[in-house]
C-alpha cells in the first residue's frame, strides 16, 4: 500500500508539472507587457556592457534585469526565449515548494500544495503568465527557506549563510523580497534563543552568519555599480525617489488599489477562504508550535511583501502563492485526518473530491486562455487595449528602418518598443507615471526628459496616445504632453499610426498614416525626423 501510494503521489506530481510545462510552452510566445519590456530591455543593455541605470532608469532593484539578462543569454533575445526562462523559474518553484510542503505538511500536503501553486501560478488573475519579478523573489524565497530547514535539522553553519544569501538575491530582484529575509532572520533567532539559559554566542553566530549572507548580493550590486559609475543614479531612483513614490497614496487611494485587486483577481480571489482555513487548523491545534511558528511568521511575512507601499497590483499578489498554496494543503489534510474514521468510504474520500473538484474548475475556468487562445489572443483578453500586440510591430518597423547605433524615444510607458527594436533610449525615462503623478519631483522629471530628447534629437519618435500608458493624476504637470504636440510638428513626420479597436488594430504606414481617424482614442503615432532638421 505504501508503494502505491507513492506512485500515485507521483503520478500527480507529473501531472501537475505536465500542465506547467503545457500552458507555458504553448503561449511562450505572448507579446511582453511593460514590466517585461522594462526589464528585457535592461537585460539587453547589461548583454551590451552597458550598465544599469546608465540609459534606462526605474525603482526596482537590479536583480531581475540580470535574471533577464541570463535567461537570454542563454536561450536569446526574443519573448520565447525570455518566457522559456519563466518556464524553469515556475518548475524549480514548484519543485522547493515540494521539499518544503514534505516537511510541513507531510507527502500528500505536498502534492496538494504543489498543485495548488502550479493552478494559481499560472493564472491571469495573478498576471502568472508574465515574466514578473514577483516569480524570481518567490524562487530565491523558496530556495532560502528550504536551505534554512534543512540547517536547522544539519545545524550547520554554512547553511545559514547561503540561505541568507537566496533571500539577499529575492530582496535583489524587488525590494518586498526583503520581508523574506526578514522572516528568515526571525527564524534562526528564535531557534538560537530557545535554550534556556540563552546561548548568546550561538546566537551572534548563527544570526551572523545568516545576516551576511542575507546583505552580501545587496553590498556587492552597490560596489559594482560604484566601480561601473552608476551608483548615484541607482541610489536615487531604488531609495530615494522609491521613498516618495512609496507615499503617494492616501488610504481612500489604498482601498481602491485592494478593491481593483479583487475585481480582476477572478478565482485566485477565492484561494483566500480555504487558506483562511488552513490558518484556523494551524492555530487550532495545540502540538506542533514549530510549524505554527513558521507558517503564521510566514503569512505576515508575505502579507506585507503583498501589500507593500498599498499598490495592489495583481502580480504582487505571487509572493502570498507558497503560504496560501501551503495553508490550502493543511486545510485538505487536516480533513481528511478529522474523517479517517469514517465508516463511510465517500466520507473518507470528501475532502480530497472538493481539493480536486476545486482545481478542476479553476481549469475549467481558465480553459480559454489555457488552451484555446493564441498568444495574441491572451495579451489582449488579459490586457483589454494596451498596446501590448502592438508594440512588437511598431518595434520589428522600428528596427528595420534605423541603424543599430540610432536614437528612439517613445513619449509613452512602452519600454518594450526598445527591446524590439533594439536601439537605445533617446531618453532615460522609459515609464510616463512618474513624470504625471503629484510629487516633488514630477516637474523636474518632465523637464529633464524633454532636454534629453532635444539633445538627442532621436531618428524616430513614438507617441502614444493610450491612457493606461500614462495614468495622469487630476491635476498633473501637462508640460511634457503641450511640448510633445509642438515638438513633433516642428521636428518631425509621422510615418506610420496603429489604431487600436476592442479585438484588433489597423496599422497604417507612410503618407495613408497622415489620414487620421476620429473613431478610437487608442492611436500610437510613429514619426520620423525631418531630413533638412
Amino acid at each position: 500500500m505504501p508503494a502505491r501510494s507513492a506512485w500515485w503521489r507521483a503520478l500527480a506530481i507529473c501531472a501537475i508539472a505536465a500542465l506547467v510545462v503545457f500552458v507555458r510552452l504553448r503561449l511562450l510566445q505572448i507579446p511582453l507587457e511593460r514590466d517585461e519590456g522594462e526589464y528585457a530591455y535592461s537585460g539587453q543593455l547589461m548583454l551590451e556592457g552597458i550598465p544599469p541605470y546608465q540609459l534606462a532608469w526605474n525603482m526596482k532593484l537590479p536583480g531581475t534585469y540580470g535574471a533577464y539578462a541570463a535567461m537570454m543569454a542563454l536561450f536569446g533575445q526574443s519573448i520565447g526565449g525570455i518566457h522559456l526562462g519563466f518556464l524553469l523559474a515556475n518548475l524549480g518553484a514548484l519543485a522547493l515548494l515540494f521539499f518544503i510542503a514534505r516537511r510541513l505538511t507531510g507527502e500528500w500536503g505536498a502534492v496538494m500544495a504543489c498543485a495548488a501553486y502550479g493552478l494559481l501560478s499560472l493564472s491571469p488573475g495573478v498576471l502568472g503568465l508574465a515574466g514578473h519579478a514577483t516569480h524570481l523573489v518567490t524562487l530565491a524565497a523558496l530556495g532560502g527557506f528550504l536551505l534554512l530547514l534543512r540547517a536547522r535539522e544539519k545545524g550547520g553553519g554554512a547553511g545559514l549563510f547561503w540561505s541568507g544569501f537566496c533571500f539577499g538575491l529575492g530582496f535583489l530582484c524587488k525590494q518586498p523580497g526583503l520581508y523574506f529575509g526578514m522572516f528568515g532572520f526571525c527564524l534562526v533567532l528564535r531557534d538560537a534563543a530557545r535554550t534556556r539559559p540563552v546561548a548568546w554566542r550561538k546566537v551572534l553566530r548563527n544570526t551572523g552568519l545568516f545576516s551576511a549572507g542575507l546583505v552580501l548580493p545587496f553590498a556587492l550590486t552597490c560596489l559594482i555599480l560604484w566601480r561601473l559609475g552608476t551608483f548615484q543614479q541607482f541610489w536615487f531612483w531604488t531609495f530615494t525617489y522609491a521613498k516618495v513614490h512609496a507615499g503617494i497614496l492616501n488610504g481612500e487611494m489604498a482601498w481602491g488599489q485592494f478593491r481593483d485587486f479583487l475585481g480582476s483577481s477572478g478565482w485566485v480571489k477565492w484561494s483566500l477562504p480555504w487558506a483562511g482555513i488552513g490558518l484556523v487548523c494551524v492555530l487550532a491545534k495545540k502540538d506542533n508550535a514549530d510549524r505554527k511558528f513558521i507558517l503564521t511568521t510566514l503569512l505576515g511575512f508575505s502579507l506585507l511583501a503583498f501589500a507593500a507601499a498599498f499598490y495592489f497590483s495583481r502580480h504582487y499578489f505571487i509572493v502570498m502563492l507558497p503560504v496560501v498554496s501551503l495553508l490550502i494543503a493543511i486545510a485538505v489534510t487536516t480533513a481528511a485526518q478529522a474523517l479517517a474514521g469514517a465508516r463511510l468510504a465517500m466520507a473518507r474520500l470528501a475532502p480530497a473530491i472538493v481539493f480536486v473538484a476545486a482545481g478542476a474548475g479553476f481549469i475549467v475556468n481558465n480553459r480559454a486562455v489555457w488552451f484555446q487562445m493564441s498568444p495574441e489572443e491572451v495579451c489582449r483578453a488579459v490586457y483589454g487595449r494596451n498596446p501590448f500586440v502592438e508594440s512588437v510591430e511598431i518595434g520589428r518597423y522600428l528596427k528595420e528602418h534605423t541603424a543599430p547605433d540610432a536614437r528612439i524615444a517613445v513619449i509613452g510607458s512602452e519600454p518594450q518598443i526598445y527591446f524590439y527594436a533594439h536601439r537605445h533610449s533617446a531618453s532615460g525615462f522609459i515609464y510616463m507615471y512618474d513624470l504625471v503623478q503629484l510629487h516633488r519631483y514630477a516637474g523636474q522629471f518632465q523637464r529633464d526628459m524633454i532636454r534629453e530628447i532635444e539633445a538627442a534629437r532621436p531618428q524616430y519618435l513614438v507617441m502614444v496616445l493610450v491612457s493606461s500608458s500614462w495614468s495622469d493624476w487630476p491635476g498633473a504637470d501637462t508640460t511634457l504632453k503641450e511640448w510633445g504636440g509642438r515638438y513633433t510638428r516642428q521636428f518631425y513626420e509621422r510615418t506610420g499610426s496603429v489604431y487600436i479597436y476592442p479585438e484588433r488594430s489597423d496599422y497604417v504606414w507612410g503618407a495613408a498614416s497622415l489620414v487620421e481617424r476620429n473613431d478610437t482614442a487608442f492611436i500610437m503615432d510613429v514619426y520620423q525626423r525631418k531630413e533638412k532638421l
